[in-house]
């Protein structure tokens, strides 16, 4: 469990029941691997996941097409996908948050 957002929320996240919120209301949408809820702000909830391209899973190994990149995803509270793109969600010091 953790507190995240404005105002806070209560929530608890991982593979087999996805991501849970108790308080201040009730949300719960499946996550797939490698998603991470960072923020929930203006009835949206902000996911950061790590993708991998062009992993040999064979042999262990990058190919000459390998790309690691972060992508972020913006859902609404019943887990529908507002929108995507490549980047990383950032919090400057005075709190507000900026996807670079």
């Amino acid at each position: 469990m953790k507190i995240i957002g404005n105002p806070f929320y209560v929530i608890s996240q991982d593979n087999e029941d996805g991501f849970q919120c108790y308080y201040p209301e009730k949300i719960s949408f499946p996550l797939q691997e490698q998603e991470t809820v960072i923020l929930i702000e203006d009835g949206k909830v902000y996911l950061e996941k790590w993708v991998e391209e062009g992993w040999d899973e064979e042999n262990d190994c990058a190919t000459d097409t390998y790309q690691y990149y972060n992508k972020i995803i913006i859902k609404d509270f019943a887990g529908n996908t507002i929108s995507e793109e490549i980047g990383c969600l950032n919090q400057s010091a005075n709190g507000d948050w900026w996807i670079s």
